[in-house]
Parts: structure tokens; sequence; C-alpha cells
């Protein structure tokens, strides 16, 4: 789902590089993981870090790549 609000953000911004769809998704994805917690009672780390992992893994290269002039 990262990926996807990325994406998203990313046509509207019309840059790979643009620092807030990042923001967007890292955002997004640490509300979730906090209303995870909220439901389960405690932090469950090893779905917990594989989630954001997931959701965020190919944003932050893809952002990385474009800042730094390789896509």
């Amino acid at each position: 789902m990262g990926l996807a609000i990325w994406v998203a953000g990313v046509a509207i911004a019309g840059d790979v590089g643009a620092w807030w769809p990042l923001a967007l998704c890292w955002g997004a994805e640490l509300l979730n993981e906090g209303l995870d917690r909220l439901r389960n009672g405690d932090w469950r780390w090893r779905d917990t870090l594989g989630d954001i992992i997931n959701s965020v893994l190919w944003p932050t290269i893809l952002f990385v790549l474009a800042r730094g002039g390789l896509i």
C-alpha cells in the first residue's frame, strides 16, 4: 500500500525526487502501525518491522536514487 500512496503522490507532484510523497508514505505507515498497536494492545515487533520495511522500502530507495540523479 505504501508504494501505491507514493506513486499517487509522485503522479501529482510530477517529480520522483519530491519529498512530500515519501513523507506521506512514511506517515501513513507509521499511523497504521500505531493503530495496529492500539488494536493489539502491544507491539508485535516482528510484524511491525516487517510491515514498515514492506511498505516504505521501495519508495525510499527510488526517492534516494532520484535525489542522487541516478533515475
